[in-house]
């Protein structure tokens, strides 16, 4: 299934280069027409430990790379604040809860994620729901362990946590999905895909780290 994105052009010069997908779909709208677009984490022979929250050392370089346009970004982390992670990207900041909500920050989720905190040590099926206010509106969350997977990119082949994030208006009919792939042993996220029913989304591998 193709999808195809239009964005009002304040919206997509802001979000142009975010290495988190989420942002992205809170900020664009597009065609009216929603359709399923993740199949389920399938079973595979692999088995990893519960993973304790980790993060890489500020300062890491890492390049990143969409996987339709093959346009490459760079970008630094930064700092670590409880289970709030933060990076630079074509010289703005950004943060990001737990490696996989970039507007709970923005909500002012404490640091350690209140209920959110319930997801760590990952382990597959556990999922926490949360109810947030961002950008003038309610929304619903549900964040959960899908499953895990060996995936490969362009800077390596890691074993990973799944987790899926499932978003809804509460008074309105926005509805999104979001999956990223989290490395334990790397201490951050390898590759990230989102799309929501307005027909927007986007997905992105990692490339390097150094």
């Amino acid at each position: 299934m193709s999808f195809r994105r239009v964005c009002t052009a304040k919206a997509c010069a802001t979000f142009k280069f975010l290495p988190h997908v989420f942002a992205l779909l809170l900020a664009c709208v597009s065609l009216p027409v929603f359709a399923p677009v993740f199949a389920p984490v399938l079973a595979q022979d692999l088995e990893l430990s519960p993973a304790p929250f980790k993060a890489l050392s500020e300062g890491t370089q890492m390049t990143w790379e969409n996987m339709d346009s093959g346009e490459r970004v760079e970008g630094v982390v930064g700092r670590t604040s409880g289970r709030i992670v933060s990076w630079i990207w074509k010289g703005r900041s950004f943060s990001s809860w737990g490696h996989v909500c970039i507007d709970c920050v923005a909500a002012g989720i404490a640091p350690d994620g209140g209920v959110l905190g319930r997801l760590y040590p990952l382990e597959v099926g556990k999922a926490v729901t949360f109810s947030r206010n961002w950008g003038g509106q309610s929304w619903r969350d549900r964040i959960s362990v899908a499953g895990v997977e060996r995936i490969e990119v362009p800077a390596g082949t890691f074993d990973t946590y799944v987790l899926l994030r499932q978003s809804e208006q509460v008074d309105g009919d926005w509805r999104a999905e979001q999956r990223t792939w989290y490395a334990p042993e790397l201490g951050w996220v390898v590759r990230f895909e989102g799309f929501n029913n307005r027909g927007t989304g986007e997905r992105w591998q990692a490339v390097r780290f150094d």
